[in-house]
């Protein structure tokens, strides 16, 4: 038998040493199992678990694959200029974020988010396109959801789509306006003023549609007056197709108009056999409340639209709020 070199024992030796040494610190370190943490415990099993992978892929299909059906935006909604200049980015940086689709069916890869991503590959003339396939959305009111919180926070979405879309989650899926607002990361005002485009005249509808304007305050404004007047209502929507219109000058016929109501309202009530000497008037109280950062008094005088709702008027116009969410701050004078 060959004897090693002194070199070779010595070796040997150091890295028994070594080893031993290592192993020594490790027991002397590591806590017996039943005094650890239990939630610690908990995570590092969780993070060495080896079966916990990635809920999707990124796979490249052909694009001919991909396929698109039932999007909170509808068609005529995509623009053209929008998509012309996403293809030319490509070409620079390709993109960046891939289309989320839905697994494979008999038709393809379906969209879930990212059509225009795949709108602006398509009019490049791109064979192939790599696309995210992961979980779908257990239901259609989280596709609307996912396709709602994309298309708002990122590319946006024109107020009459954004309107239906609300809607739907309200009549289909008994979501609040508060349940909707928190759920897409939007005041509650603007919820309601986009709610209230589903039953807008005809004239407002006609703006949004042709593109004369995408101002939804503007759109919500020119719906209060029709409540008040809809001669004024389509007086304005003319001007705005022909010389323009602006949010100061809806605002302020709105207010005209309200003026105009509440002159003839205290009339009445001053020609009443019940009448009282204005010096000898109570005073007339609000109850002052605060919901979604705002603050608005409860409005009296009009039905609500819906079962535990009420009317608060704000600065910026009357807001439909659930009753439950409101913070009440007090009572003031006016």
């Amino acid at each position: 038998m060959a004897k090693k070199s002194f070199k070779a024992l010595m070796k040997n030796k150091q890295n028994s040493a070594a080893v031993e040494g290592v192993n020594q610190v490790i027991e002397n370190k590591s806590p017996e199992f039943d005094k650890r943490d239990g939630m610690a415990h908990q995570i590092m099993s969780d993070i060495a678990r080896p079966e916990i992978e990635a809920e999707g892929q990124i796979v490249r299909v052909p694009i001919t694959e991909v396929y698109a059906e039932t999007q909170v935006r509808p068609d005529q909604d995509f623009d053209d200029e929008v998509i012309d200049g996403m293809a030319d980015s490509f070409v620079t940086v390709g993109i960046l974020t891939p289309p989320r689709c839905f697994p494979r069916d008999r038709n393809g890869y379906r969209i879930w988010m990212g059509e225009t991503r795949w709108r602006s590959a398509k009019k490049r003339g791109d064979s192939h396109i790599d696309i995210y396939v992961g979980t779908p959305p257990k239901d259609d009111k989280m596709r609307i959801i996912g396709q709602l919180i994309e298309n708002l926070q990122q590319s946006g979405l024109k107020p009459l789509a954004t309107a239906l879309a609300f809607d739907e989650l309200k009549r289909l899926h008994n979501m609040s306006g508060e349940d909707i607002a928190k759920t897409v990361g939007k005041p509650t005002s603007y919820i309601s003023k986009h709610l209230r485009l589903v039953d807008a005249p005809e004239s407002v509808i006609k703006l949004l549609r042709d593109g004369v304007t995408s101002d939804i305050d503007l759109a919500y404004t020119l719906t209060q007056i029709s409540e008040l007047s809809p001669q004024v209502t389509d007086k304005l929507t003319s001007q705005a197709r022909t010389s323009g219109l602006t949010r100061t000058d809806a605002k302020g016929e709105l207010d005209r108009l309200k003026s105009k109501k509440n002159g003839k309202i205290s009339h009445a009530k001053s020609t009443s056999k019940n009448k009282k000497k204005a010096a000898n008037a109570s005073p007339v109280w609000s109850v002052q409340v605060q919901f979604d950062g705002q603050v608005g008094t409860i409005v009296t005088d009009r039905a609500p639209d819906a079962d535990h709702k009420v009317w608060v008027r704000t600065v910026e116009g009357d807001v439909s709020v659930d009753a439950a969410s409101l913070i009440v701050q007090g009572v003031i004078k006016g």
